[in-house]
């Protein structure tokens, strides 16, 4: 009886100290986000690497994008004011700057000229910014591995 009393008291103060995680915190599973659901992820790091001619089709923002060995993870940060600026590559036409995917669709479209490819922009921390070669289509991405609760 003792040991089961010990065992269910390191159950909930386990519980109560993983509910406890600073922002930014990657510890535990994500829970299923939401389409407009925000989350904070912690901030990118310095720059790593800036690499062209990455596919990608980020377009209903659940779609991840792999890229050597890596699947990185769409989502929208709650502090993306604390995010760098990042500036698409200069051989990328159009201009739209350091934002998140904006495009809702009904349904996933077929990817126009240059939308389903782009340049990835890798920062330390688990953190990488990817714009299509049109510029119609950019997002921020993680190395945590989201769940999403929509379907596109």
């Amino acid at each position: 009886m003792v040991a089961m009393v010990a065992l269910l008291g390191a159950l909930v103060l386990g519980t109560v100290l993983s509910a406890c995680a600073s922002p930014g915190s990657t510890s535990g599973a994500v829970a299923p986000i939401a389409y407009d659901d925000r989350i904070d992820l912690g901030v990118p790091g310095d720059l790593l690497e800036t690499v062209t001619g990455v596919e990608g089709y980020p377009a209903c923002r659940n779609e991840p994008i792999t890229y050597d060995g890596t699947t990185w993870y769409p989502f929208l940060p709650e502090n993306l004011a604390d995010f760098p600026e990042v500036a698409p590559h200069p051989t990328a036409g159009g201009g739209i700057g350091g934002g998140t995917a904006r495009i809702v669709l009904p349904a996933v479209v077929a990817p126009g000229p240059g939308d389903d490819v782009g340049t990835l922009t890798v920062f330390e921390g688990g953190f990488a910014y990817w714009i299509s070669d049109s510029r119609d289509l950019d997002t921020w991405l993680t190395d945590v591995e989201l769940s999403y609760a929509w379907v596109c």
